[in-house]
């Protein structure tokens, strides 16, 4: 999927390149691809797993009792 996204945004690139008066249009596409490109390679090298993100979330620090994200007010 990730080679598809990348191919596609390469090819609308290629294709404004060459469509005279459009060729400035075509950084916009290129910037896109890199960005995703870096993107899933970060993704991909980093050293944090979904599970390893999700243990590392902290308990939200709620306002008080009863106030208005006590998830008990009601009771």
């Amino acid at each position: 999927m990730t080679l598809l996204v990348l191919f596609l945004l390469i090819a609308v690139a290629l294709a404004l390149f060459f469509v005279p008066g459009l060729g400035v249009l075509a950084i916009v596409p290129l910037i896109a691809a890199l960005a995703y490109g870096g993107w899933v390679l970060l993704a991909y090298f980093g050293k944090v797993t979904p599970e390893r993100a999700v243990r590392r979330t902290h308990k939200p620090e709620l306002l008080g009792p009863g106030g208005p994200d006590d998830p008990d007010r009601g009771r």
